[in-house]
């Protein structure tokens, strides 16, 4: 479904998506990295996993494009 004045991914600014999923990837990370010495680390389970790895993949990709943007580089 086509959706006036909304732009494709293709079309974002590399800047801003790269900064939205790093966000969200560290948002995702800072339950297992934080914490007292002694205190539990929540486990993932496989769904959590494929999420985190799947935000990471994403930032990564927003990350590169936006590298390109700034050469001049285009997919």
């Amino acid at each position: 479904m086509y959706v006036p004045g909304v732009p494709k991914s293709k079309d974002s600014d590399p800047l801003e998506r790269w900064r939205h999923f790093e966000s969200k990837y560290a948002e995702r990370l800072a339950p297992l990295m934080g914490g007292m010495e002694g205190e539990e680390v929540p486990l993932l389970d496989k769904d959590e996993m494929v999420e985190l790895a799947s935000l990471r993949a994403k930032a990564d990709r927003w990350r590169d494009r936006f590298f390109k943007a700034i050469e001049g580089v285009h997919d």
